[in-house]
């Protein structure tokens, strides 16, 4: 399932758990377009559990809207906080139990022009989103 929201005004919370279907897919890059849309930047949650199995069409599409708005992601984007609730692909490579890549560290992360912070519970994530000023900086 995914599903977007704005439990804030500059908060945006897209979540991705268990199967995605074709539906979420779209509904996936629909969510990454609206966000481009905004005019004032926001904190990104990406809430992820369960079994993740996206489709690779899907993961294209989302590494060419990245692509293609790197130059501009600070416009609507000011952090971006990733939750890990117990989630895996199910492909071996992503797995994120107790070998996680670190989501500060990543070479995505690196890519970004803001902090990236990771936890593993959406509450810590919407308290960091709250605080971003004094969080992003440590």
């Amino acid at each position: 399932m995914f599903r977007s929201s704005n439990p804030a005004r500059d908060i945006v919370l897209f979540e991705m758990i268990d199967q995605q279907s074709a539906a979420d897919g779209t509904a996936y890059i629909a969510a990454l377009d609206a966000l481009a849309k905004r005019s004032e930047p926001a904190i990104l949650i990406f809430r992820v559990a369960g079994f993740v199995n996206q489709d690779h069409d899907v993961r294209k599409q989302a590494a060419a809207w990245f692509k293609r708005n790197r130059g501009r992601l600070d416009v609507f984007a000011k952090g971006l906080i990733r939750v890990d609730e117990g989630h895996h692909h199910g492909d071996g490579d992503h797995d994120h139990d107790d070998g996680h890549e670190d989501a500060e560290d990543s070479n995505f992360a690196r890519m970004l022009p803001f902090a990236v912070k990771r936890t593993d519970s959406l509450d810590h994530a919407l308290d960091l989103a709250c605080n971003w000023a004094s969080v992003s900086k440590g």
